[in-house]
């Protein structure tokens, strides 16, 4: 399994913060990244509101591919030191995520 933490300097060394956020419960992402070593900060969003919120909690497919279920699907946001986001990345389903690569020539080009 790929995590994005093997190329985490790749972000650090731009001053960039990389934040996960999830549906699994607090007690389950404190276990996965004991486990994984995974030292990217994750929030628990229990009820999709924060997915919700950034419109991108919806149908996708799931089960297998035979099933659609309500799911977060995974998505990535640029957002600059005003708050303000300047790039967006929303997959077409939980397999969708951009490269590292792709991810740090959007944020040398837009920082």
């Amino acid at each position: 399994m790929y995590l994005l933490t093997e190329d985490i300097k790749e972000f650090e060394s731009r001053n960039i913060k990389v934040i996960s956020i999830a549906s699994d419960s607090e007690r389950l992402l404190k276990k996965f990244k004991e486990e994984n070593n995974f030292n990217v900060d994750i929030i628990s969003d229990r009820g999709a509101k924060i997915a919700k919120d950034y419109d991108v909690y919806w149908f996708a497919p799931g089960g297998g591919g035979t099933l659609n279920i309500k799911q977060a699907v995974p998505s990535k946001f640029l957002i600059n030191k005003n708050r303000k986001i300047i790039w967006t990345y929303i997959g077409k389903d939980k397999t969708d995520r951009p490269s590292i690569k792709m991810m740090t020539t959007i944020i040398d080009e837009k920082l």
